[in-house]
């Protein structure tokens, strides 16, 4: 039974890491850095074996921006969606962790417009082909106008208490607090799977994944403190916190000290060094692992991470390229 695994267990990897050689180059990153037209770009990505099949049948000649980075985001959940079948169990849960954050991030939206009192505005984005797989009714979501919309349209799901609870008498809410709420709620669902992995697999897995909850929690801290001079009740409310992971390196952000937290060197200064510093700590981590870790979960962790940042650095390359930005400027948003 134990040789059984272990082979299932092969073959996944060997899987995954098939299709991880299919990631863009170096050559390509400077051959779509070097585009003139987001149309140069849908057509280079057009002949990529990656995401050839995603834009097979689209116009590259007259495609739009927001178009084309909708479909970038489909061929990621379609990515998903192959490891879901390699993997049953882990694989579906990693799709299902990906679809919450996207659900959170229209709900936000929708909140930050809500909140300006301009909710006429607000347009859901949340992609086609995902709004299948969602419990939220989407459909409806441009015709919300009020608090009490939205929680007509995520009754029954898991957000509905949440955003039920954070509302007060004159209808007043605080965005920060609740996108924790919500944030909190789906990292302890994904623990849970987490958990429930051997112990050699989970504590490799829960020690990576709680570095990066705490560089998020070290960047939402020092924003608040240097934006807006916030007290310390606020920022208890906009930090990361669920099942057995607490935040507790408090004393460095006093002065915005970062050299007293142990995760980062002498360079980091700032809160935008901050957040390349977490994606590239996930880039190195997730390079190292699908190379030579012999466990699938891993590999497939460290798959899905490399993916994300390949199309986050595409869709960076294509608004560069929409807005006329540098050709250096573009290639320092990249981690490669």
């Amino acid at each position: 039974m134990i040789n059984c695994l272990y082979f299932v267990s092969n073959v996944i990897i060997v899987k995954i890491r098939a299709r991880y050689a299919k990631r863009l180059t170096q050559i390509d990153y400077d051959n779509l850095v070097a585009c003139k037209k987001v149309s140069e770009v849908a057509s280079y990505l057009k002949n990529k074996q990656a995401y050839r099949e995603s834009l097979l049948n689209v116009d590259d000649k007259n495609i739009r921006r927001s178009f084309l980075e909708s479909v970038l985001n489909q061929n990621f959940f379609e990515d998903l969606a192959v490891l879901a079948k390699y993997d049953l169990t882990f694989g579906r849960k990693i799709f299902r962790y990906i679809l919450k954050k996207f659900e959170i991030r229209q709900i936000s939206r929708f909140l930050i417009f809500l909140k300006s009192g301009d909710v006429s505005k607000f347009e859901c984005s949340f992609p086609k082909f995902l709004k299948s797989k969602s419990k939220i009714k989407f459909d409806n979501f441009n015709k919300a106008k009020s608090y009490n919309d939205l929680l007509n349209f995520v009754y029954k799901t898991e957000y509905y208490d949440i955003l039920k609870s954070n509302i007060n008498k004159n209808l007043d809410f605080d965005i920060n607090k609740i996108e924790t709420e919500l944030y909190n709620n789906i990292f302890s669902m994904f623990f849970d799977v987490i958990n429930k992995l051997n112990s050699k697999i989970r504590e490799k897995i829960k020690k990576f994944l709680y570095s990066c909850v705490d560089v998020s929690n070290a960047i939402r801290i020092t924003r608040a403190k240097k934006f807006y001079n916030s007290d310390d009740n606020f920022i208890s409310d906009i930090t990361f916190n669920f099942g057995d992971y607490k935040f507790s390196k408090y004393d460095f952000l006093k002065n915005s000290n970062f050299s007293n937290f142990s995760l980062f060197g002498d360079n980091i200064n700032s809160v935008r060094e901050l957040e390349k510093f977490l994606k590239v700590m996930r880039f190195n981590w997730s390079k190292k692992n699908i190379r030579y870790s012999i466990i699938s979960e891993v590999v497939g962790f460290s798959y899905v991470f490399l993916k994300e940042i390949e199309i986050s650095n595409v869709i960076n390359i294509i608004e560069g390229v929409r807005y006329g930005i540098s050709k250096e400027k573009i290639r320092q948003l990249l981690i490669l």
